[in-house]
């Protein structure tokens, strides 16, 4: 069989694939938005996945300086999102896995949930369907760490003479594929070495005067136009947050060009000091406030709601604000209230609780940064 025919056979086969309707509560836990994208690496259809899956699982593993794009060998964990509960990971889908030590750290990437232990945090691990499988990629404590919910790449920073090395490893088999040196001061902040973003193929590195745009692949090294330096960020489809020099007001960037997508200020919220949050998906964003939590995760805030806006419409939407909050993979809310944890839509509304109880309120949620 040649190439065409397997193209025309996996066409004709997917044009007939029947998609089932779902009912409306299992959209809270199983619907995918769609999502912005600035690259087409590691994406492909989902009929064609389905019927290569059929046809016999394949990955293209691009090499550093290759012309081929990389694609994950699977999507993320088909649980999806999580909490942790001490060492306990509980899955949107009601399975539990124990992972052995206090969790501090959930990210989500295409190959399973990126978890990090509290301790020195260097125990790092993927939790995937078949278990958790610690990783063999040396000593990465004290250092803030880069993923991408589409990715199966992560990144950090390491001391290289008198800069640094941005360090990317495949998590599909631990193995380093690139060291891009860079120089830059960096004391702004508690980490032993800069912290990085990642997204897609580009690593962001927030050094104090600027922040780098890493082409990890090819190496090049610019300055990102949208961001400046002394902060630290997700950046998610090509948008990021940044923030006045007195945090009075934060904005949602192109960290390309710099455009202002989205901008807040504290002085027309609840809580005048806040943390503006990036869904997963980059569409909306949480003006979180400030909260005083004790050593049970119990969350006191100054106010009973929260602004949640949509990046492109630049709608708001105030969602009640009881507990911890974060986001699932394709961009809906996760919100805790105690004991009980429930996945809402995209702004925070048409809540469900969650199919599993804890014994005490979560530690962590999954799809937000702890600064670990």
């Amino acid at each position: 069989m040649t190439d065409n025919d397997l193209r025309t056979l996996l066409r004709d086969a997917a044009d007939e694939v029947t998609v089932p309707r779902l009912a409306t509560e299992e959209l809270h836990l199983r619907t995918r938005s769609v999502r912005r994208r600035r690259r087409a690496s590691w994406i492909a259809g989902a009929a064609a996945l389905a019927m290569a899956g059929a046809v016999g699982a394949y990955a293209l593993n691009g090499g550093i300086g290759s012309d081929e794009l990389p694609i994950a060998t699977a999507e993320a964990d088909p649980r999806g999102w999580a909490v942790a509960e001490g060492d306990q990971v509980h899955f949107g889908d009601g399975s539990v896995v124990t992972y052995g030590a206090r969790v501090e750290d959930l990210r989500y990437t295409s190959v399973g949930m990126l978890a990090r232990s509290t301790g020195d945090n260097s125990r790092l691990s993927l939790i995937t369907a078949e278990g958790v499988r610690p990783l063999n990629v040396g000593v990465v404590s004290d250092r803030l760490i880069g993923t991408d919910v589409d990715s199966p790449y992560i990144s950090w920073t390491l001391e290289n003479g008198d800069g640094w090395l941005v360090r990317v490893v495949d998590l599909r088999t631990d193995e380093k594929v690139a060291d891009v040196p860079i120089s830059g001061k960096y004391t702004w902040a508690g980490w032993r070495t800069p912290p990085v973003a990642v997204d897609g193929e580009h690593a962001y590195v927030a050094l104090d005067d600027r922040t780098l745009d890493v082409e990890w692949r090819t190496g090049d090294v610019t300055t990102s136009k949208g961001l400046g330096g002394s902060y630290t960020t997700d950046v998610i489809n090509g948008r990021a947050v940044t923030q006045s020099a007195n945090h009075s007001t934060q904005w949602v960037v192109d960290v390309s060009t710099g455009e202002v997508l989205l901008t807040v200020r504290g002085a027309d919220l609840p809580d005048p000091q806040f943390w503006l949050k990036l869904s997963s998906d980059g569409n909306h964003a949480l003006a979180l406030p400030y909260s005083m939590c004790d050593d049970n995760n119990n969350c006191k805030y100054d106010t009973s709601t929260t602004p949640l806006y949509d990046v492109d419409l630049e709608t708001r939407t105030d969602v009640a604000l009881t507990g911890l909050l974060g986001w699932a993979p394709e961009g809906q809310l996760i919100r805790t209230t105690g004991t009980r944890v429930e996945i809402c839509n995209e702004v925070g509304q048409d809540c469900a609780e969650a199919p599993f109880t804890l014994k005490t309120p979560a530690g962590r949620i999954s799809g937000t940064s702890y600064g670990s």
